[in-house]
């Protein structure tokens, strides 16, 4: 037992391995003992979703909105059409979000002022928005990629579940950092799932139609940029 341990610093693996510990807790500002116990002291994680029902009963006064970021198509603003740094005059204001088509089946950024707009625009979308024929056979389950493409950690919600606070869900190695604008990617799923750029479901936000994967939310400005993540266990 001794020989074996006598080994295991100069073995290759155990130094990668070392290394990208090192590197994980460097990334997270961690450079000592007292600094992890510090940062799980500051704040108690989120280790359980929010039911539904307890979305906008915080009662805390809204922060103030972030910077839009432009997405990569035009984007239509209270119906109408318009190049895509326009979001930009409406920084300090929030826009309620949709990805989906024109008329010419051209991608394109439906946003709002008013989540009356929002709500009025997802009442007469039409069905083959949706991105499969059957969302039915989907997971329940919505997935958050911290990276495109469904890559690095991932975070889920359940069906009519909710992440109220991403500053306080762990995120990484040994959990020492959060999932707040971190994530980049969704992937596809059975529901409807929303995105607020502001903890507490507040801000702007990114009404993803169930039945599509979204392998680059930098397409629709939303790169690292949500959080508070809702599944909404339903299709509007």
């Amino acid at each position: 037992m001794t020989e074996q341990l006598s080994r295991m610093p100069t073995d290759p693996s155990h130094k990668k391995r070392a290394a990208r510990v090192r590197a994980s807790l460097a990334e997270s500002g961690i450079d000592s003992f007292d600094a992890i116990v510090d940062r799980f002291a500051d704040s108690a994680p989120l280790s359980h979703e929010d039911h539904l029902m307890m979305i906008g009963l915080d009662g805390k006064a809204p922060p103030a909105p972030k910077p839009h970021q432009p997405p990569a198509m035009k984007v239509v603003i209270d119906g109408e059409t318009n190049e895509p740094g326009t979001v930009h005059q409406f920084d300090g204001q929030a826009l309620y979000s949709t990805p989906g088509f024109d008329a010419k089946k051209n991608p394109v950024m439906y946003s709002f002022t008013s989540m009356e707009g929002l709500n009025n625009h997802l009442l007469a979308a039409p069905f083959h928005d949706v991105g499969t024929t059957n969302p039915d056979s989907l997971s329940e389950l919505s997935y958050y990629y911290e990276h495109d493409d469904g890559g690095g950690d991932w975070l889920q919600n359940g069906p009519a579940r909710a992440w109220s606070d991403l500053t306080r869900v762990p995120r990484g190695f040994l959990h020492t950092g959060n999932w707040n604008d971190f994530i980049s990617s969704v992937n596809w799923c059975r529901w409807d799932i929303s995105l607020y750029e502001n903890i507490n479901y507040q801000g702007s936000q990114l009404y993803l139609p169930a039945g599509r994967t979204y392998f680059h939310l930098s397409q629709f400005g939303w790169n690292d940029r949500a959080s508070a993540t809702v599944n909404w266990g339903r299709r509007f």
